[in-house]
């Protein structure tokens, strides 16, 4: 089974911007059984929502608890109910048979029951009584709750779990009202109960319940995940925020899981889908998070985690526009890779052109998003078509996309964020993403892209530097440091796992390093073009002056104090030490280091220096092959090198040849 929940407000729906995220619809929950069956649970606002989202035609099951307008008002505008090609199976507690009529009559709606188009049978219910739904036979009993004028909750036992709804209910203060509604929960996969109320502002016989009050009567039940819902209008999304800590603080290692309810939130028995729990202010804590990283693929990594965090997107990829042409810069898939070997596949050299042909190609020109249920059912006057080359090489199956532009600054298209097959608990069975995904999804692209184009404009400037040292020395060229930092990271990367640093402290390394490292030679603008472009041996005096580009290069970088600059200072300086303590630091042997005194970004950055210098062709010699390269640093390892970092080097082997495609030696 799987549960959306629609609507989480009670007493009367909010449309204010302080509800926003944990939305402001009166009480809507939606059961989808494995077998397809759709089964909806009070009529509330949301209920207008979860309508919207159905195909034209079908059937479905709706309960209601009780008469109170914040559980009914969505009738109105529920789509099955105005559509001749559905037919809606109506339950309602016995003593409201009248409802329908009495509720679309008076002139409070425009239109009398009796004449709407949907096709509607009329159930009445009885407290304790089990009906059978759908063709999987789920059983739901109805169950008296304790709330004004008499209410029914409800419990759902169908694909061996088990689902509480408890409407409105009121857990009074006394050992008899407890048990009782221990009993409800018990053995509850998933249950969503009425906690309008703190223990701080609970009022006595209102019919509502403290949510610490459900915490307690859970414990024992054999509940696994309560869900607070029937949030008070007046409760802003921070006093939200607030409550969600104090229930973390309160959780029991030996209870439920317990979440406060959230539009648009799913579960299934075992939790939520997807499994992160989110504040209110969870895009401002990104944002602040990518403001950290300075390295393309760092941030495009978080962005795409991020993304498929909110949408449950089982895959997805991201392109960034290059003049007339689609550049593929990163993609995650769960089902093909582990996402911890998704930075391989940052050095892929796949490109699209930027023409509507493409699903990708047509949301770059036109800034639109595109929410596809199926790709492999488009429209036939669809500009675009699904390309399915990947899935056939693959075997992978791609189903529903979500395709969202990244806007620069000036309101430009500048890259593609493309989700794929959201995740529905049955792998076989991907989901459509719905609307209030893709509005997510739109915002996040939206506010991240202005970082993607900052760290873009930050690239630039290296490459501008880079620039002034390719003009003395030929070698020094745009690829060739692109490489140094590429494989300077991923060297990174690989210590750090290996030497157990934080998720969060490998990302910040890998995104300063690269950059850093890319800067490593540029005190070369500082030495003279005879001795840069000259083919054969050097004197003793010209190579005093070429050691010396270490000096020049730190005192370059000495005048800012970015953190990138600080690292790049320091791998400037040191990037010629040796392990052994017979490198230098200048043109005198002043300012030695040896072994794990020189700085770690400069060892790292050491390997992939003369890593790339000896399969690179040059004017003195000619490229060597991976393998003798490798030969070099495993001999020279205790010696010239980090031993431990050539270890690592060894352990990259097969990504590296990646590395060298995403950037030859061209112009």
């Amino acid at each position: 089974m799987e549960i959306t929940l629609w609507g989480v407000r009670g007493n009367m729906a909010s449309s204010a911007l302080d509800t926003v995220f944990y939305g402001g619809n009166t009480t809507c929950i939606e059961l989808r059984s494995d077998a397809g069956t759709r089964v909806f649970f009070d009529a509330g606002t949301g209920l207008r929502e979860a309508g919207s989202t159905l195909p034209d035609s079908g059937e479905c099951h709706l309960f209601i608890t009780h008469a109170h307008a914040d559980h009914i008002i969505g009738l109105w505008f529920f789509k099955p109910l105005h559509s001749p090609d559905w037919t809606t199976h109506l339950y309602l507690p016995n003593w409201l048979g009248y409802l329908p009529d009495y509720f679309f009559a008076g002139g409070i709606f425009p239109v009398p029951f009796s004449t709407l188009k949907g096709n509607v049978v009329q159930h009445l219910i009885r407290a304790h009584e089990e009906i059978r739904v759908g063709a999987d036979e789920m059983r739901v009993t109805a169950l008296p709750t304790c709330h004004p004028d008499d209410c029914l909750g409800y419990r759902v036992d169908v694909d061996a779990a088990r689902f509480f709804y408890s409407g409105d209910h009121e857990i009074k203060a006394n050992d008899a009202a407890r048990a009782a509604t221990r009993e409800m929960l018990t053995d509850a996969d998933i249950a969503v109960v009425d906690a309008t109320y703190d223990r701080s502002d609970y009022k006595k016989n209102w019919g509502h319940s403290a949510w610490e009050d459900w915490v307690d009567a859970a414990q024992g039940a054999g509940v696994r995940n309560l869900i607070l819902s029937h949030h008070e209008v007046g409760k802003s999304d921070q006093e939200l925020d607030r409550v969600a800590q104090e229930v973390s603080a309160y959780e029991n290692p030996d209870g439920p899981e317990i979440y406060l309810a959230r539009e648009n939130l799913r579960f299934s028995p075992d939790g939520p889908i997807p499994s992160v729990r989110l504040e209110s202010d969870w895009m401002l804590r990104f944002l602040d998070e990518l403001s950290h990283y300075k390295d393309e693929s760092v941030t495009l990594d978080r962005i795409l985690a991020m993304a498929r965090t909110v949408t449950n997107a089982d895959a997805g990829t991201i392109f960034l526009v290059d003049g007339d042409e689609l550049a593929f810069a990163y993609t995650h898939n769960d089902s093909l890779f582990a996402v911890s070997n998704a930075y391989k596949y940052a050095y892929a050299t796949s490109r699209l052109p930027v023409s509507e042909a493409s699903i990708a190609g047509y949301v770059a020109c036109t800034g639109k998003t595109l929410n596809l249920d199926d790709v492999r059912q488009l429209p036939p006057d669809a500009p675009y078509r699904f390309n399915d080359e990947f899935d056939r090489s693959t075997s992978y199956r791609t189903r529903s996309m979500l395709t969202v532009p990244f806007l620069d600054l000036e309101g430009r298209v500048s890259g593609v964020l493309q989700l794929i097959n959201r995740l529905s608990g049955k792998p076989e069975q991907p989901a459509p993403f719905t609307l209030n995904m893709a509005h997510t999804a739109r915002l996040l692209a939206r506010e991240a892209g202005s970082v993607i184009t900052h760290n873009a404009l930050y690239r630039k400037n290296v490459y501008n530097i880079l620039k002034m040292a390719r003009v003395h020395d030929p070698s020094e060229t745009g690829p060739h440091a692109e490489r140094v930092g590429a494989v300077a990271s991923e060297l990174y990367q690989r210590w750090a796992e290996k030497n157990d640093l934080s998720p969060e402290e490998i990302r910040y390394g890998k995104s300063h390093i690269r950059l850093a490292a890319m800067l490593h030679d540029i005190g070369k603008v500082g030495i003279s073009d005879l001795i840069l472009r000259k083919a054969e041996n050097l004197s003793k005096e010209e190579y005093r002056i070429m050691r010396s580009h270490t000096e020049l290069g730190a005192s370059i970088l000495a005048e800012e104090t970015d953190s990138i600059s600080v690292l790049a200072h320091d791998i400037a300086l040191h990037h010629h030490q040796k392990w052994n303590g017979e490198g230098y630091a200048g043109s005198s042997d002043a300012g030695r280091l040896a072994g794990q005194d020189i700085p770690l970004a400069a060892r790292i950055t050491s390997i992939a220096d003369v890593f790339d210098a000896l399969i690179s062709p040059r004017c003195y010699k000619k490229a060597w092959t991976f393998e003798e390269a490798f030969a070099l640093l495993r001999k020279e390892a205790g010696q010239h090198f980090d031993p431990e970092l050539v270890v690592c080097m060894e352990e990259l082997r097969d990504m590296l040849p990646m590395i060298y495609q995403r950037f030859p030696d061209t112009e």
